[in-house]
């Protein structure tokens, strides 16, 4: 089938990756030479100055994009009616009543690099979650209650229709198709290396016609300056970071495939491949991964198979071939060869046991181009004779790879093993999430010391000059690559924009009448971090203090928890809510998603969340249900951020990280284990929002020692580390540790004072 062709029922297979000819088309950027931190430290600066330009506002328009060269902000209606054109004239050619644009790019990643922001580029919504869907009349973009403010600002109304996902009298996407098939011209189209199986199920359920699947993508033919594709090194990750070597994780896997009678498995999952082959990279902004697809085939099953937990890989042994194989389809190897990448891997693998498939390893690893990773190489590597079925993950399975693989073959499971064995953390990692905890927190503490004595001066500070100094202050620590998303600093009615992001020269000042949040987050090479404190330099309203007390009623819960074995996060989630509810306050968010180990800032295959949704929208969401109803477990790290936003007014969060650790409890009932949580976020909370009469005694308790955790975890070295390029270093220091000190004196000695109303 000729490259503008489609069917309605299959897919052309052979474009599973991205074709050859269109990386040639849209050119590469390779780095030069470096060694092993100084590649992953120089490809993140040039993330890390594209993410600050669009923290100050000059980056929004993808379709600008030049390597070093800022983005344009300007998402003229214009320019969005050229583009809605260009893209339903092509539709009228493809015989398509309708095009559905998804943010994901072909390995189901929640942020995607530039040249997968085609949600984006079309709609000029820069939300990291939404789906467009383009018919010859209209133009909607569904989001989620974190997105709602910002959609509406973004999008223009003249040509897009905000669709408020889970609001009363609101059609779910599917449901709207539904209703309005019949009308249109012809089917849906979609370019099915955007979308999973999974979605498709969902699709065909709610009563939708078949999705017309298309070789081309439509927006990639209207979209005449598309960014490079990235191509960045590939960086080893230490053992001492990851704690486990990579032929231990892929006899791990082989154990779990056999158990479920699965001859192989196909990843497409980024971060799933980054965690099982222990690398990192930078081909997305934010995140540490690289541009990848792996496939892991059972071999010789070891004697020792049947007694083998999933917890620890089988013993060694020799046999007739490898017990496991893996094929790791690389940038690298694609034209023009990275051959000092290349060399940098081969030589992490064989020091991590894996050999190349030559020799009599019992692990092999064997190297391949990214842009070779089609149906052919699916069936090479996945379809062996009488090797059992193809395990694949339905929610991040493309259709393109799907259809690689005979459904009679198909093993379709929601989360599979690397997703599951990722989620839960070995002493190496939570070791050195504790540390990067640590050193954040530092920098938040030295941050907010600054910015409270920069406000109390009257020095004008607006958000993104906020916004780039506590940036500024978290590079200078130890193991810092990047941040870990764009950080949210929002002053007054801004805290009420979940996601907000500052823009220079027309952002909010800092003041000391309004509260001021701050999201931020940092990539270290021991771990991942994402905090959120709110806090007010001045008199706060009752409402504010009323509101944030509640808030931190409902953080301190969840932290505080103690809870058997296996629960499932929806059910800890009422803990967060609760001093919310009893003023009858919510939010549109969930309360805590899991956290890479220097990896994604969100993971799965588990969450804390349910409470924001009619329990009809949980029953109608696969993905809700398969979070949601998770279990918590030993290893986990996730975050815990109750809010409360008023539009137009302010909006207060608390987020701090958590690992879940085993509980020393009085009994053991049903032999189950109990689990608590870690708090590995030491940055104080605002005693000036609390008001104290609405403490019980145990939270004025868990508070005091929190806080007494506060100044042990932040220690003075910390503190000077992050005082770096301060005019005065010394006084820098010493002026955060007094702040911290201040910050987190006892309860009793503490009182909020409230403005009058």
């Amino acid at each position: 089938m000729g490259r503008g062709g489609h069917t309605r029922h299959g897919v052309a297979t052979a474009g599973i990756g991205p074709p050859e000819a269109a990386l040639q088309k849209y050119g590469d950027t390779r780095p030069g030479t470096f060694r092993l931190f100084g590649a992953m430290a120089m490809a993140f600066a040039r993330s890390t100055r594209a993410k600050r330009t669009l923290a100050e506002g000059e980056l929004s328009c993808p379709c600008c994009f030049r390597p070093g060269v800022p983005i344009c902000d300007k998402f003229s209606p214009e320019d969005q009616k050229l583009k809605l054109s260009g893209l339903r004239s092509l539709m009228e050619a493809h015989g398509i009543g309708a095009y559905l644009v998804p943010s994901d790019d072909a390995h189901s990643s929640e942020y995607v690099g530039a040249a997968d922001k085609r949600r984006e580029w079309l709609s000029g919504f820069t939300g990291s979650a939404g789906t467009a869907l383009v018919t010859m009349d209209e133009a909607l973009l569904w989001t989620d209650g974190r997105y709602f403010i910002q959609a509406a600002e973004q999008l223009e109304p003249s040509l897009w229709t905000l669709m408020r996902s889970g609001e009363p009298g609101v059609d779910d996407l599917e449901e709207f198709c539904a209703k309005r098939q019949d009308g249109w011209l012809g089917p849906v189209g979609v370019d099915p290396r955007l979308v999973s199986l999974a979605y498709e199920a969902q699709w065909t359920s709610r009563g939708c016609a078949p999705l017309e699947l298309l070789s081309l993508n439509l927006v990639d033919s209207v979209w005449t300056k598309r960014p490079p594709v990235a191509r960045n090194p590939v960086v080893p990750h230490p053992l001492c970071y990851s704690g486990e070597t990579v032929s231990s994780k892929l006899l791990r896997v082989a154990t779990a495939l056999r158990k479920a009678a699965c001859g192989s498995l196909v990843l497409n999952a980024l971060d799933q491949i980054c965690w099982l082959f222990n690398c990192r990279g930078s081909d997305i902004e934010c995140n540490p991964v690289f541009l990848a697809y792996a496939i892991v085939t059972v071999g010789a099953a070891p004697p020792s198979c049947e007694e083998c937990d999933d917890a620890a890989p089988p013993k060694r042994h020799k046999a007739g071939g490898a017990a496991v194989q893996a094929t790791l389809f690389l940038r690298a190897l694609d034209s023009p060869r990275d051959e000092q990448t290349l060399e940098a891997v081969r030589a992490h693998l064989r020091a991590e046991g894996c050999g190349d498939g030559a020799d009599e390893a019992e692990v092999a690893v064997l190297l391949r181009a990214y842009g070779s990773f089609d149906a052919e190489s699916v069936a090479q590597a996945a379809l062996p004779a009488g090797k059992g079925s193809v395990l694949l993950e339905k929610n991040s399975c493309t259709l393109a790879m799907g259809a690689a693989v005979p459904e009679a073959r198909r093993c379709l499971v929601g989360v599979g093993p690397v997703e599951q064995f990722k989620a839960r953390k070995n002493a190496a990692e939570v070791g050195g999430i504790v540390e990067a905890g640590r050193k954040d927190a530092a920098a938040f503490v030295s941050y907010l010391a600054w910015l409270e004595a920069e406000v109390g001066a009257g020095r004008r500070v607006d958000e993104a000059e906020g916004a780039a100094e506590i940036g500024r202050r978290r590079s200078n620590m130890k193991g810092y690559v990047a941040d870990s998303f764009p950080t949210i600093s929002s002053a007054g009615a801004n805290a009420a924009i979940i996601h907000y992001r500052p823009t220079p020269g027309k952002c909010a000042t800092i003041s000391s009448s309004e509260v001021y949040l701050c999201d931020t987050g940092g990539q270290f090479v021991d771990g991942t971090t994402d905090m959120t404190r709110t806090v007010h330099f001045g008199t706060p309203s009752e409402q504010e203090v009323r509101a944030y007390t509640r808030v931190l009623q409902g953080h301190a819960a969840l932290a505080a928890a103690v809870f058997p074995s296996g629960t499932p996060g929806v059910m800890l989630e009422m803990l967060a809510r609760a001093p919310l509810w009893q003023d009858g306050l919510n939010y549109l968010h969930g309360t805590g998603h899991g956290i890479g180990a220097y990896l994604n800032v969100h993971e799965g295959p588990f969450g804390v969340g349910g409470g924001a949704v009619h329990a009809d929208r949980i029953a109608k969401s696969e993905r809700m249900q398969r979070v949601y109803l998770a279990p918590i477990e030993k290893g986990m790290y996730l975050s815990d951020e109750p809010g409360f936003y008023l539009d137009g007014r302010f909006g207060i969060r608390i987020e701090s990280d958590l690992v879940v650790v085993p509980a020393e409890t009085a009994y053991a009932w049903g032999s189950r284990e109990y689990l608590r949580f870690r708090n590995c976020s030491p940055v104080p909370m605002c005693h000036s929002l609390i008001d104290q009469a609405l403490l019980s005694p145990a939270e004025r308790e868990w508070l005091d020692s929190f806080h007494r955790d506060c100044r042990e975890a932040i220690t003075d070295d910390l503190l000077a580390m992050a005082a770096r390029g301060a005019s005065d270093e010394a006084a820098d220091a010493a002026r955060a540790k007094a702040w911290l000190l201040r910050a987190t004196r006892p309860c009793a000695e503490a009182k909020a004072v409230v403005a009058p109303p």
